[in-house]
């Protein structure tokens, strides 16, 4: 799980002097954290359900580490992604889910639908997952 992860602001500003990238949370670190209290993480970024598969512990992900660290439910993508019709399917999911009282699962599978119908390629919204608790 240290393979991937997630990079913040200064990321990018090389290791401190400790070997580390400040700005770098890793799959591993990540899944040591308590998010037992977390009902729903969203990663709309690209690419946050791809990861390494590891003889005896399945793909080691960003969604598995959210699991691992106690989130009820995930949505993660499972290719790279365009940022305007992920906003697009983000703002239809939260509508759903918040403002409609959908179950999760329903919500993102609405927001899907909606892009479906208004002409978005497959590749826009096809690689959207919810894993854990679909309520």
């Amino acid at each position: 799980m240290t393979l991937c992860g997630l990079a913040f602001a200064g990321a990018n500003q090389g290791r401190d002097s400790l070997g580390r990238v400040p700005g770098i949370l890793t799959a591993e670190e990540l899944a040591g954290i308590d998010l037992s209290s977390c009902e729903l993480a969203v990663l709309s970024a690209c690419e946050t359900n791809v990861g390494i598969r590891r003889a005896g512990q399945g793909v080691q992900s960003l969604q598995a580490a959210l699991h691992a660290a106690g989130v009820r439910t995930a949505v993660t993508s499972l290719w790279k992604v365009d940022d305007a019709e992920t906003r697009r399917l983000m703002e239809l999911f939260y509508t759903y889910f918040w403002v409609e009282g959908l179950p999760k699962a329903e919500a993102l599978w609405r927001a899907k639908c909606n892009l479906r119908a208004e002409g978005a390629a497959v590749s826009d919204w096809a690689g959207w997952v919810l894993s854990g608790d679909p309520e």
